[in-house]
């Protein structure tokens, strides 16, 4: 399977992550009972403080954005990429196999 691709934009106050409406219908034909979400923003304070305790932001977005609680049906995606959607960079990839939900 192809890597399901994340946007972030960078706003003033925080990161709004999101996906595009066809990863959306494509989550949902997969996952009849997952219930993504449109977006999801994180503050720049609830970031840092976020990271001191729980780790990496991104491997908690992913399975929220995607609505998919399950070890197992993250595990079918090879790869989850958070471009940047102002310069197409990818800032970030997670292998949801290699990680710990």
């Amino acid at each position: 399977m192809d890597a399901i691709k994340i946007r972030v934009n960078k706003q003033m106050d925080g990161y709004s992550f999101s996906i595009s409406p066809s990863i959306r219908d494509f989550i949902r034909k997969l996952f009849p009972n997952a219930h993504p979400a449109n977006n999801i923003f994180v503050g720049y304070d609830t970031q840092s403080d976020f990271e001191v305790y729980a780790g990496k932001l991104e491997s908690h977005i992913y399975p929220a954005l995607l609505g998919v609680e399950n070890k197992s049906d993250l595990d079918q995606f090879d790869e989850i990429q958070f471009v940047d959607t102002q310069t197409g960079n990818i800032l970030h990839k997670v292998n949801p196999r290699d990680k710990k939900i």
